[in-house]
């Protein structure tokens, strides 16, 4: 079966952001003289819904306050100064385009956090649909997410690939029947998508190319 749309997640996907977003986690917690996680602990909850991030961490405090104060933060770094695509985005954005491949965006984050950095660094116009956190009742790993942008895009999970960096990534596309390629530019190492069964795992973004090649011919 050719496909017919890829999706693809945001923060360590497109966009090198999660060294970002773990600076905003500790400094929220230090603000608060709060027990920072040690280690990569923070990276790896990172695209969990920021609440329950908060309730895990820090479960003797107000979550939604510590979520509040996180977006507040989040929103003074969340510019094209401070956040770069992956190197190898843009193209691949270019050549799935022409191949008239419909492509969509499923964060954890909400819509207009996602539209603001995409149109900044360019990126916005190649999206026929971005599915954020405000969109949905749940999100990833629950299917609803994808399932969404399917509809959206008016296409069946099993003619998508959906593109992430974490394992929430790989659940959600496992859950709704859609296939899954893992990228290395973000939370998960090659070990972790490999034991979980990731159907593809590639350095970056930019390898879709051939896989899409292999895929619906040149």
């Amino acid at each position: 079966m050719k496909l017919k749309a890829i999706c693809f997640d945001f923060d360590g996907t497109l966009v090198h952001s999660i060294d970002l977003l773990v600076s905003i986690f500790k400094q929220v917690l230090a603000e608060k003289q709060l027990p920072i996680p040690p280690g990569n602990a923070l990276r790896k909850l990172i695209g969990r819904p920021l609440t329950e991030i908060f309730q895990e961490i820090a479960p003797s405090e107000n979550a939604d306050a510590l979520e509040k104060r996180f977006r507040e933060i989040e929103l003074t770094h969340n510019n094209s100064n401070e956040i770069a695509l992956v190197a190898e985005t843009r193209p691949t954005l270019e050549f799935l385009q022409s191949r008239h491949l419909k492509l969509g965006i499923v964060s954890t984050k909400r819509v207009a956090v996602v539209e603001k950095l995409a149109r900044e660094l360019g990126i916005w116009d190649f999206f026929a649909v971005v599915v954020g956190r405000d969109l949905v009742a749940k999100p990833k790993p629950d299917p609803e997410p994808i399932l969404f942008a399917c509809e959206k895009l008016g296409v069946k999970p099993r003619e998508i690939l959906f593109v992430g960096d974490s394992l929430l990534d790989l659940e959600s596309a496992k859950n709704a029947g859609a296939p899954f390629v893992g990228v290395l530019t973000g939370v998960c190492d090659r070990a972790e998508f490999t034991k979980n069964r990731a159907d593809y795992i590639f350095s970056h973004v930019g390898e879709l190319v051939n896989l899409v090649r292999e895929i619906n011919g040149n």
